[in-house]
């Protein structure tokens, strides 16, 4: 059945980018188990009276302040969103965390993400804990037209941020896939998280840069040690589902086999990418 719903006490609502929401909880129970990769499942009466759980990742935690900020992702039926027209006092059952922590390996110090609006929201506290932990990150972001780009101001300034537009409004014109040439032999992870469009991209680029044998001053790339972290990882995003890995409803094909997203998940290794590779430092 999996974890009971805890009550989550909303202190605000916000915007994470243009027609994306957010909410900032309090909930004392869960804080201090929540992680990059992690998500909550908001138990919510939607339009229609529905009671439905919504995944809800978690793009900010605030020991300090006890606060927990996730991102509404759009409903899958494209209705109206009862979630988003709360208000400051409302009370919240929440289940979590669902899935688990995106894998990072303690050797790497240079990561790079490749992202895209949707998938902002699965990365942002990545960004913002790996700034923390003294590491390097570079952020690959793309967006239609740069009205929809996620703001600047939402990450450590200390984070590098480099945008596509499709329609060229900003930066480079096309996807933030075709920038992974540039930041491969530097990054000793990649994640990568977005639309199943972004997503088959960077993968397809990963497959072309493991294909060459590249020797560089810090060294070539070699097979990932045993236990070692994949170098490309693959958040996939998922919605409505039984949080506990019952139904099937949220299984993923990947390099290690079927998973499913809210257990073994959102982070998985890139189905049909040579098992792990990462460069030497």
């Amino acid at each position: 059945m999996g974890a009971p719903p805890v009550t989550a006490h909303l202190l605000a609502v916000g915007e994470l980018s243009p027609g994306r929401n957010t909410l900032l909880l309090r909930v004392p129970a869960l804080i201090a188990t929540l992680r990059p990769g992690h998500a909550l499942h908001l138990v919510h009466a939607e339009a229609g009276g529905y009671r439905l759980r919504r995944v809800a990742p978690v793009t900010k935690v605030d020991l300090l302040a006890g606060s927990v900020e996730v991102a509404l992702l759009p409903r899958a039926d494209g209705g109206r969103d009862s979630l988003a027209e709360l208000t400051a006092g409302a009370q919240i059952a929440v289940v979590g965390p669902i899935g688990q922590p995106i894998e990072m390996d303690s050797a790497s110090q240079q990561i790079l993400i490749v992202s895209d609006g949707e998938g902002f929201a699965w990365v942002r506290l990545l960004a913002t804990s790996l700034i923390s932990a003294g590491r390097s990150v570079v952020l690959l972001v793309e967006a239609r037209t740069a009205a929809e780009l996620p703001a600047a101001s939402l990450l450590p300034e200390q984070v590098e941020i480099v945008v596509a537009t499709e329609d060229g409004s900003l930066g480079h014109q096309g996807s933030a896939a075709d920038l992974m040439s540039t930041y491969a032999d530097w990054a000793d992870q990649v994640i990568a998280s977005g639309e199943r469009g972004l997503l088959n991209a960077v993968t397809s680029a990963a497959r072309a840069t493991s294909a060459i044998d590249r020797t560089t001053a810090k060294g070539k790339r070699r097979s990932r040690q045993a236990g070692g972290a994949p170098w490309l990882q693959l958040l996939i995003s998922h919605e409505i589902g039984c949080g506990s890995g019952v139904c099937g409803g949220c299984t993923f094909s990947s390099a290690n086999g079927s998973v499913r997203l809210c257990r073994e998940g959102p982070a998985v290794s890139a189905p049909g990418l040579s098992a792990g590779t990462r460069r030497d430092s």
